[in-house]
């Protein structure tokens, strides 16, 4: 996945549209809804916002809702900052920050929905920890919403879809709804139906991949709980990668080495048939003398 390039004049953004954007969310822990819109009817957290799409899109059609968003990337936040801005949204806020920082900025039972949208799959088994839906991340997620609020995940990686349905049973969730075909839903949610999209969900469906989505809530909180599911991502890929009819987000690098991989496996493999077949006949031809 490539890097993404800061503009060059990204401190400039960041002043220019500087009224969203929240510097100190420590200090608003417990308050958000009261320091920012008291009038508000949920207060909703878009963890990885990226650029904002699904972000503007969804303040515009909810006002009564303050929407915060989070990403560690400032060039998005700056990009967020400037639709709300534009648009004039004064229900958006949003956080330069890494999500592990989540707890620090809201108290418990302080949001109503968490949506963990198109985030990186993190694929190498080392990497798992930093997952969005990691099953330690969803018990912290438990503190945030209570059994009464919301998480939804959205992705086209079929492979991090059925990782993060395993981590949300280990974590004690219920899935309220599933589908592996957003786009094919016309009644996904009341609240959010899919014409709230993102430019990586658009970018998705016009390649005709497959957009999961699932809407849960924290069920029981389990006592303990195990990791049981394989960690790296690549256990989760079909044996003949030529299944593939979409390389997932996050994916493609990973995806291409195992293809290399394979290739230069199968070439060898075949080398090595052709030199065994040689010397067999090499092996035949002396015992016919």
């Amino acid at each position: 996945m490539a890097r993404q390039r800061k503009p060059t004049n990204l401190h400039l953004t960041l002043e220019r549209f500087a009224a969203p954007i929240v510097n100190d969310p420590q200090a608003h822990r417990g308050t958000w809804r009261q320091d920012f819109m008291p009038q508000a009817r949920e207060v909703r957290l878009d963890l990885g916002c990226g650029k904002g799409s699904f972000l503007e899109e969804s303040a515009q059609r909810e006002p009564d809702v303050l929407f915060v968003g989070i990403d560690y990337s400032d060039t998005c936040i700056a990009r967020c900052a400037e639709k709300a801005v534009t648009c004039d949204l004064p229900n958006v806020r949003l956080v330069i920050a890494d999500a592990d920082q989540v707890a620090e900025f809201f108290a418990p039972l302080e949001l109503d929905r968490v949506y963990l949208n198109f985030n990186s799959p993190f694929p190498k088994k080392k990497q798992a920890h930093l997952r969005l839906s990691h099953v330690e991340r969803l018990m912290g997620y438990r503190d945030l919403v209570g059994q009464n609020g919301l998480v939804e995940l959205r992705t086209d990686n079929i492979l991090y879809w059925r990782w993060s349905l395993e981590q949300l049973r280990i974590a004690g969730y219920q899935v309220l709804r599933q589908t592996e075909d957003l786009a094919a839903e016309p009644d996904w949610d009341t609240d959010l139906p899919p014409v709230l999209t993102s430019e990586y969900f658009n970018r998705t469906t016009e390649r005709g991949a497959h957009v999961y989505a699932l809407l849960s809530h924290p069920g029981p909180a389990p006592a303990t709980w195990e990791q049981t599911a394989p960690l790296g991502l690549c256990e989760y890929l079909p044996e003949d990668l030529d299944d593939l009819d979409h390389i997932p987000y996050g994916m493609e690098s990973t995806v291409e080495n195992m293809r290399n991989r394979l290739a230069r496996e199968q070439r060898r493999a075949a080398h090595q048939a052709r030199v065994a077949a040689a010397r067999a006949r090499k092996a035949k031809g002396g015992r016919n003398e």
